[in-house]
């Protein structure tokens, strides 16, 4: 009798496994029908020192924001590596960011109005509400500290004429390239009806002195476009604050 009750626990705890094996197979299987994966998503650390817009980032809160390190280059012929780190964190009255940019090859322009900055190397920055594009807030800055702020709407319609209130930026050239440091209001983005969870798009362009066409295009995401194209809901990630 025992042997028979032995038997049949070791049954049902092996029925148990399998059954667990077929849930698991199910759902990887589905997944890779599927062929997409969840929005990636970035989750960034509230911390309450408020900083010093410099472009130094020697404050000892950015050893605790979150740190995006590198970022991809998807399209054919360009290369598929980059060495960026990004960093953000959410301190009580503000969204602050850094890039901190290796690059050989700088290539900057005379600044003239906020168009110049289209023709040099930058790191860019999308914001959004969510994934639809109808209004979205994007800023532009090359390694002198010029910026291209506007506002946008699905597809490509931009009003130029739009800026950040409240931006606090500055720019160093390092002996390897360029850091960009900034800060953003919470107020001003709140009235943009830009609140936690939000969508980003976070982008480098990289200009080579071939000439103006010879540039490199870099994302967070991996835009769904066989042409550079970061106007695409599928160019944001995901933002949320961890509180």
């Amino acid at each position: 009798m025992r042997e028979a009750l032995h038997k049949q626990k070791r049954h049902l705890e092996m029925f148990t496994r399998f059954e667990r094996y077929l849930l698991v197979y199910t759902f990887a299987s589905l997944s890779f029908a599927c062929g997409e994966s969840d929005p990636a998503r970035l989750s960034l650390p509230s911390l309450v020192q408020e900083i010093q817009v410099d472009a130094r980032i020697d404050e000892g809160v950015w050893a605790h924001s979150q740190v995006l390190e590198s970022l991809i280059s998807p399209w054919p012929g360009e290369e598929d590596h980059d060495k960026t780190l990004f960093r953000a964190f959410v301190s009580p009255n503000h969204f602050n960011f850094s890039f901190e940019e290796r690059d050989n090859s700088l290539t900057t322009v005379a600044f003239q109005d906020e168009t110049s900055v289209e023709q040099e190397d930058r790191v860019e920055l999308f914001f959004s509400n969510d994934t639809t594009l109808t209004k979205y807030y994007c800023i532009e800055i090359d390694p002198n500290g010029n910026t291209l702020d506007y506002s946008a709407s699905f597809y490509r319609n931009f009003d130029k004429t739009w800026d950040f209130s409240s931006k606090e930026l500055a720019t160093r050239i390092t002996d390897n390239g360029y850091l960009a440091e900034g800060k953003i209001s919470l107020t001003e983005l709140g009235e943009l009806g830009i609140s936690f969870p939000f969508y980003i798009g976070i982008f480098r362009a990289d200009f080579k002195p071939e000439g103006e066409n010879a540039v490199t295009w870099f994302s967070w995401q991996r835009p769904k476009s066989k042409t550079p194209d970061f106007h695409i809901p599928s160019a944001f990630g995901e933002i949320v604050r961890i509180e």
